[in-house]
This record gives structure tokens, C-alpha cells and sequence, in this order.
């Protein structure tokens, strides 16, 4: 905590020192900016972003928090799956203990005290919806780092105009578009401690009105623990915890668009991901503790006209995973759990400019989802299994106005949404105790609105505030669930009512100087029919989903960011979160899974003619692990390191790296059950031709 005290307060010492010589040297010779990496403020004020509105809009014309995280940062940092680039991301905390090339079932975002449940925190790609129907998760280690263009991250209720899911934030995932007719190819391959490896490869080229693009990338780590232990007892020559355990993936991606005209695309991608976790655990030498298989394509268009744009899309996903049960202490398999969810959707958008200073968005959507879940137990003799499933079919429709006032100064864009979800064939049975049992329809409706107003005083001093509501219906696992975990029994319970938020805040942007910003927000959150795990028995464990209640947070968003020097950059952002159970058992304890406080130190410098190199510490804050406060995690600061350098060569370049996540190898434990590998060092080679 000293050392993170200390990082603090020089970085932020560095930033605000270094301010007073920039205005010095804006009046000595000017420097050639052609080669510099680093943003201005006329280029970062000027950033378009497309989450916060459904159509492209400025960052400094959205009355949102939000953050854009750029390729040029993306390029420095210590990034090994795509949700690594969002650790030190202003409002954003990322739980992701088991190591490297982890999976969804491990990796959450959480944003506004809104995401130890994955369901609560809605991704998108390229604008269209990814989290499963089934579980709310996504496969952070299917998209490739290198594949994105930027990451649009919107803090705060977004129900509004995304509907379920949407609750903590919405983070939308930018790739890149074939543009060179030469074409561009990447061979590129990493490899580090923990017996790390990836190998990718990629291809983008534009020919005539067609554009292509294609990558691949197979990966695997030895760096994946499950038990927190930091001795290792064996016994008949095997480990007791999962040390020895290795995960691997492997993904491809692919990408076929066509200019019908100038101003008229139609773009297809479609993806196959493959993830899995083998090895030794407790004592089984072929224990799987985790598999999944996945298919998506996206069939999307878009078109602009005179005062406007329209875009459609649909979409089909499939996701195939399964994984073993065991016994403890008897060391012993106990069953496969093998489900299967499929996801279909399409929806339409358009907005139209009703002068120059009223813009209308509207957009209607549908989703059909269905999900089926088998656990054999082999450790009971006969026709012990349970299995259980059921379908959604989800309508929705959106309207939202912006409207600009005194030349533009004051904008406020109040919006409404309207959803109807009908859940129906649910069934859950245990053989052989328990026969079937049908669940009865249910119909959810849901009506959101939100608000914002932003009010720019000075070219440098902006004011903002917003109003929103959200909702999440219960998944299809949630409400019809039955997962054994070891010892550990999960039931979903079909009579979760939906969960409801409300939400009020405020902030406030400042650009003192052309390359400093400074964004503060705070924030208030209501939370009701909140859903969470509740331990019903003991020995073994049983739990069961139920609405535990309110939920009350409040909390602080800062993030100060200044470029010097035309290639050095610092920040340090700091966030502070603290969710409350306001009724029920556990009335004024914190909920469990999100950390109290982060704070991210950084700096960085790029110089396409010399090399990159950056630093930056993360502090974590106590993170409670159970309902009645009793045991916490957390409290912990990780330093990452990356030194990049690039050669020229006659048609083609060469790119070398160094990277060190964890570079002090510090102790990272977030909950009772998971442990992070420590200190991971990977070198990389890239050949862009």
C-alpha cells in the first residue's frame, strides 16, 4: 500500500509539474508531430463513439461517462486476452484470478457495484449484442487484442436503449476494417513463464468494393490454479491443487463486406471459438474442470442517406460446454455437466437529424434463446441424472431525442424503452429421486426510461448529469439451473422476479491545458429484487438463486490524464464503489465480489522511431467474500511493465515486445476458492507484411 501511496502521488506530482514547462514549450520551435502516437486534446475531445447514443457522436457530446480506450493505448499495454485491456480502464474494476487464457466462467467486468453477476454489464461487437441468454457471460479470449480498433466503455445505466443486461454499464468492441488493397498479413507469436505460448495470424485486405479479413490465433497457459494453497502436498506422485492444470484456445475469425454504394455496406463475421481446461486435479490425472465450444455469425447493414442513417442486423450464435464433477476428499470423478444454448437475434436502428439541432433514434429488436443442462452422476448407482432447460422470446422497441439548445452549449436526451420477454418450456428433473417437473409460462415486461443534460460553459469546462433506469430479467440458468460443483450444489429457482435499478449522477469534464483531462463523476445507484447465491443447507453445500433484496451504492469515478512531451502520457484514476444489502439477514453488509477501491497509476512512452515502454500499478481494495462480512480478499497492488520496439524493414516490419504481468509477484486472491499464478513474462515477435 506504501508503494502504491508513493506511485500515486509521483505520477500525479509528474502530471501536474510537467504542466507549467508545456506552456513554456508551446512557444519554442514546434516539434514534428507526424511520427507521435499520443492524442491531443483537438483529437481526443473529437473522438467518435457510437455506444452512448446508438449512432456516432463526440465524446464531448454525450452527457454520459464514458470512456474510449484508443489502439495507440491498447499497443502499450499488458494485454493478453481482450478483457486485460480493461483493467485500468476509469470506472471499470476486472476480476480475473485464474490466469492467463481463463474463461468466461472466471472473467467478469464490474462497473458501478453492477457485475459480479456477468449478466449485469452488456457487451457488444461492432453494436451488436454478445453476452449469452443462458448465463449472461462472454468469451473475453475469442477477440483477439490485435484485432480491435478501439473499446467504448459506458459507466451507468443503459437499459434504456439496450434493454436487459444493460444494468452496470454497456461496453461495445470496435475491430478493425479491411482498408489496404495491397492487403495487410501479421504472423505473430508469443511466448512466456508458466509455459505460455499463442501463435496468431491474420489477413485484411480491400479489393475493389469487397473487403476481407481473416485471423486465427491457438494458445495455451500452464498458469491456471484453482486451489489457494501455496505449498504443494502430493500423494502417489500428484498434486493436490491445480498447478499442473493447462488451458488452452484456440479461435478464428472471419469477415466479408461489400460497398453495395457509397454510402450502403453489407458486412458478415462470423467466428468459431474453442476453450477448454485439462490436467491434474486432486488427484485425477485427466480431470476436466472446463470445455466450451462456440459458433456466431452476423449478417449486418447499414446504410446513410441525407440527414440520417438506417442499419439491420441478425445474428446466430450456438455454444456447446461441459465439465467434470469431483469428489473431495475422496478424489474421485463424479459426473460431466454438458449444456448446450443457442441465440437468435435481429434488430433494426435508424436516426434521423430533424434540423441542425434535434436528432432522433429509434430501434426495434428480437431475441430467441434456448438452453438445456444435463448433469450425470456417476457416483450413484442407476439413472441418477438431473437435466434442465427452457426458452425466452424477447421483444423490444426504443425512442430517443437530443436535442441541442443555445448554439449547442446545452444538450439533453431524454430516452424510453419498452421489453417484453416471454419465458416458456422450462423443466427440471433428478432422476432418480425427483421426475419432471414443467414450469409454467411467465411473461416479463419492462419499461426504462433515462435523461441526460450536459452543459458546456468554456471550450475547456463541462457540467453533466443523467437519470436512468435499468432492469435484468434472470437468465435462463438462473431460473432453471442445476450445476454441481465438487461438494457444491447450485439450483436456479423459476420464480426470480426481474432485478430493478435506479439511477442518478453527476460530473464534470475539465481540459485546462491542450493535453491534460480531467473527469470526475459521482454516482448513486437503487437496486431492487437484487439476485445472488443464498447457502439453504451445509454438508455438502446446496445454494439457491433468490432476490435477496435492496441494494444501495454510491460512489466516485475520477480519472486525470495528461500527454507531454509529445510522447510521454501519465493518469492515475481512482474509483471508489461501496454496494449495500439495505434489508433481509444481512441488512448494511457490503455484497460480496466487488472490490471496495481501485486505483491505476500510469505512464508511458512511444516513439515510433525509438521504442515504447510503460508502467502501471493497479491497487485492488478489500473485496468480502461472504454475506455477513466475515472474510474479504483483495487489498493488493500489481505492477505491469511492457517494452515494445519496431523495425523497418524494406516492405514489411518487425515487432519485438517484453512484457511482465504481476512484475513483483505479489499475492492476488479475490475469493475463498481461486488464486491468481503470480508473475507471468512473455516475449512476443510480430512480422506485419
Amino acid at each position: 500500500m506504501k508503494r502504491m501511496m508513493m506511485l500515486a502521488t509521483l505520477a500525479l506530482a509528474l502530471t501536474l509539474a510537467l504542466a507549467h514547462p508545456a506552456l513554456a514549450l508551446a512557444e519554442s520551435p514546434s516539434v514534428d508531430n507526424a511520427t507521435s502516437t499520443q492524442p491531443t486534446k483537438s483529437t481526443r475531445l473529437s473522438e467518435v463513439l457510437v455506444t452512448a447514443t446508438s449512432h456516432e457522436a463526440r465524446v464531448d457530446a454525450v452527457p454520459n461517462a464514458v470512456t474510449v480506450i484508443t489502439r495507440e493505448q491498447i499497443d502499450q499495454m499488458v494485454a493478453p486476452t481482450t478483457i486485460d485491456i480493461l483493467k485500468n480502464a476509469a470506472g471499470v474494476q476486472v476480476y480475473n484470478v485464474r490466469g492467463p487464457l481463463s474463461s468466461s466462467t472466471y472473467n467478469r467486468v464490474i462497473m458501478r457495484g453492477q457485475g459480479s453477476n456477468s449478466a449485469r454489464i452488456l457487451v457488444l461487437l461492432n453494436g451488436l449484442p454478445q453476452t449469452a441468454s443462458s448465463s449472461g457471460d462472454f468469451e473475453w479470449s475469442f477477440i483477439n487484442p490485435r484485432d480491435i480498433e478501439r473499446i467504448e466503455v459506458v459507466r451507468g445505466p443503459g437499459s434504456a436503449l439496450y434493454g436487459s443486461q444493460a444494468m452496470g454499464g454497456v461496453i461495445n468492441i470496435i475491430t478493425r476494417k479491411p482498408t489496404d488493397e495491397k492487403g495487410v498479413s501479421t504472423l505473430e507469436t508469443t511466448y512466456g513463464s508458466m509455459d505460455t505460448v499463442s501463435l496468431s495470424a491474420s489477413h485484411s485486405q480491400k479489393v475493389g468494393d469487397w473487403g476481407f479479413y481473416g485471423s486465427g490465433t491457438v494458445g495455451g497457459s500452464g498458469g491456471y490454479r484453482v486451489v489457494p494453497s501455496d505449498a504443494i502436498s502430493k500423494t502417489g506422485g500428484q498434486p493436490t491443487n491445480s498447478r499442473k492444470m493447462r488451458s488452452r484456445n484456440d479461435w478464428g475469425r472471419g469477415v466479408v463486406s461489400y460497398d453495395i454504394d457509397a454510402s450502403s455496406k453489407l458486412n458478415l463475421n462470423m467466428m468459431h471459438g474453442h476453450f477448454a481446461n485439462r490436467g491434474t486435479y486432486d488427484y485425477m490425472p485427466d480431470f476436466q474442470l472446463f470445455e466450451m465450444y462456440k459458433k456466431q455469425a452476423d449478417l449486418s447493414y447499414a446504410k446513410r442517406f441525407e440527414g440520417g442513417e438506417l442499419s439491420t442486423y441478425v445474428s446466430t450464435a450456438y455454444q456447446y460446454s461441459t465439465y467434470d464433477g469431483a469428489a473431495s476428499p475422496a478424489k474421485t470423478m463424479t459426473g460431466t455437466s454438458p449444456s448446450w444454448q443457442r441465440d437468435y437475434q435481429g434488430g433494426m436502428n435508424m436516426n434521423y437529424g430533424l434540423g441542425a439541432y434535434n436528432t432522433v433514434s429509434f430501434g426495434v429488436d428480437a431475441k430467441r434463446a434456448t438452453y438445456d443442462r444435463r448433469y450425470d452422476n456417476f457416483a450413484t448407482a442407476g439413472d441418477a441424472y438431473a437435466s434442465n432447460g427452457g426458452d425466452s422470446l424477447t421483444y423490444g422497441a426504443f425512442l430517443q431525442d437530443e436535442l441541442k439548445l443555445f448554439d449547442g452549449r446545452v444538450l439533453i436526451t431524454p430516452g424510453i424503452r419498452y421489453e417484453y420477454t416471454s419465458l416458456f418450456d422450462g423443466y427440471n428433473e433428478q432422476r432418480a429421486a425427483t421426475p419432471r417437473r414443467d414450469v409454467d409460462k411467465r411473461i416479463v415486461r419492462a419499461l426504462t426510461s433515462r435523461i441526460g443534460a450536459r452543459y458546456t460553459a468554456t471550450d475547456w469546462l463541462s457540467l453533466r448529469t443523467a437519470y436512468g433506469e435499468s432492469f435484468r430479467s434472470p437468465t435462463l440458468n438462473e431460473l432453471y439451473g442445476l450445476s454441481k460443483i465438487s461438494t457444491s450444489t447450485y439450483f436456479g429457482n423459476d420464480a426470480l422476479k426481474p432485478e430493478r435499478l435506479k439511477s442518478i449522477e453527476g460530473g464534470v469534464d475539465i481540459t485546462p491545458l491542450d493535453d491534460m483531462r480531467l473527469s470526475v463523476t459521482v454516482y448513486k445507484n437503487h437496486a431492487t429484487d437484487y439476485i445472488d447465491n443464498v447457502l439453504i443447507s451445509t454438508g455438502p453445500n446446496v445454494y439457491n438463486k433468490r432476490n435477496i433484496g435492496t441494494v444501495d451504492t454510491g460512489g466516485i469515478e475520477t480519472d486525470l490524464e495528461y500527454t507531454f512531451w509529445d510522447h510521454w502520457r501519465s493518469f492515475v484514476n481512482y474509483q471508489r464503489c461501496d454496494p449495500k444489502l439495505m434489508n433481509g439477514a444481512y441488512d448494511g453488509q457490503r455484497v460480496t465480489g466487488t472490490p471496495l477501491s481501485t486505483t491505476s497509476v500510469g505512464l508511458s512512452f512511444s516513439d515510433p522511431k525509438l521504442f515504447s515502454l510503460s508502467a502501471v500499478n493497479r491497487w485492488v481494495g478489500k473485496i468480502f467474500n461472504n454475506a455477513n462480512n466475515t472474510t474479504a480478499f483483495g487489498k493488493y497492488d500489481v505492477l505491469d511493465l511492457k517494452l515494445a520496439k519496431a523495425f523497418a524493414l524494406e516492405a514489411s516490419k518487425l515487432e519485438l515486445s517484453l512484457a511482465v504481468s504481476n512484475a513483483l509477484d505479489v499475492h492476488v486472491q479475490e475469493t475463498s476458492g481461486s488464486e491468481a499464478p503470480g508473475r507471468l513474462i512473455t516475449a512476443g515477435v510480430a512480422w506485419i507484411f
